[in-house]
């Protein structure tokens, strides 16, 4: 989750629900393809924290949002709207996070044929986009922190653990060859790491180092478009961001993502199409109130091979934190 800095130095206990931990860090924990789920996505607010989150963001390249597909030849433009809430709790003696988010949205496609340059098919779908559901724990180094020990714990080293499921509960039709939704399930298995440098979280020069290894699986869809079943080997992906706080109410970071793998089957007969891309982009925080937080992202991709995704992005966010 994304961190936010405080406007005024908080001075006794009284004042610590106004330590404005906008927690823009948790906006992130939704993510299109390989765009990431954004610097400081699982740095903590206290525990009991509700993080309230609505971005828009618009989207081009050759990969159908949030299905782990590329198309090479597919030209997509989505613009989105996401709502988003977290839940912050201590079960059994470790921190704990419970997250869900849902899209929607509209895009459109033209995919054309190499070897058929005058062929060209083009599609729109409008409504709601695969709903996904999280859970992320502190494994190591990540007590569950209330208000009262919040501001004085100094982090070192965070390890935690996440679990992300998506549901084929997005717009879908077999005859168009792009979708809102996937139409099928997947299961994303990934460990947070953060090494912080300050005395505490909401250090106002705090320094951040994320790093997040996935890997992602997923069942199959047995109505693809134009054929009757299609399967995907797992998507492995490794994130990372470098963010500082310049201020108490400004800070930036440096965020990149590799893919590799994703390789499909349809009908039973292998593409051949193994991804691999590597994207990088940069975010910037605004803390706007003590409570309320804003985030803009850009990103895009710099290299990829004939089968990885191929695209920019630009992300706007809106934190509402209630403690």
């Amino acid at each position: 989750m994304q961190y936010c800095s405080f406007f005024k130095k908080i001075r006794d206990k009284k004042q610590m629900p106004v330590l404005c931990f906008s927690l823009l860090a948790l906006l992130s924990q939704y993510s299109y393809a390989d765009l990431g789920d954004g610097p400081r996505a699982y740095l903590p607010p206290p525990i009991n924290t509700n993080v309230f989150i609505l971005y828009g963001m618009q989207v081009s390249g050759n990969s159908m949002f949030d299905s782990g597909i590329v198309i090479p030849n597919l030209d997509l433009d989505i613009d989105l709207l996401v709502a988003q809430y977290t839940r912050t709790m201590e079960i059994a003696d470790q921190y704990v996070a419970f997250t869900a988010v849902q899209p929607q949205g509209r895009l459109s496609s033209k995919i054309t044929l190499p070897n058929a340059p005058n062929f060209k098919s083009e599609t729109e779908s409008e409504g709601l986009g695969d709903t996904q559901l999280l859970i992320s724990a502190g494994l190591y180094g990540l007590p569950p922190l209330t208000l009262a020990t919040y501001r004085d714990y100094k982090p070192e080293l965070v390890v935690g653990g996440l679990v992300r499921i998506t549901l084929p509960t997005g717009e879908y039709d077999e005859d168009k060859s792009a979708n809102l939704g996937a139409n099928r399930y997947s299961l994303q298995l990934g460990s947070p790491i953060t090494f912080a440098f300050g005395e505490s979280f909401v250090d106002p020069r705090l320094t951040t180092l994320d790093l997040l290894p996935t890997i992602t699986l997923y069942s199959d869809n047995d109505d693809p478009f134009n054929a009757d079943k299609t399967s995907q080997k797992p998507l492995f992906k490794f994130e990372s961001h470098f963010t500082h706080n310049f201020n108490s109410a400004f800070w930036a970071s440096l965020d990149s993502v590799y893919s590799y793998g994703g390789e499909t089957k349809t009908d039973g007969q292998s593409g051949d199409n193994r991804q691999r891309s590597f994207n990088m982009g940069t975010t910037l925080g605004f803390q706007l109130s003590k409570k309320l937080g804003l985030k803009l992202s850009y990103g895009k991709t710099i290299d990829h091979n004939d089968d990885g995704l191929d695209g920019e992005f630009a992300r706007l966010v809106l934190t509402y934190t209630q403690l």
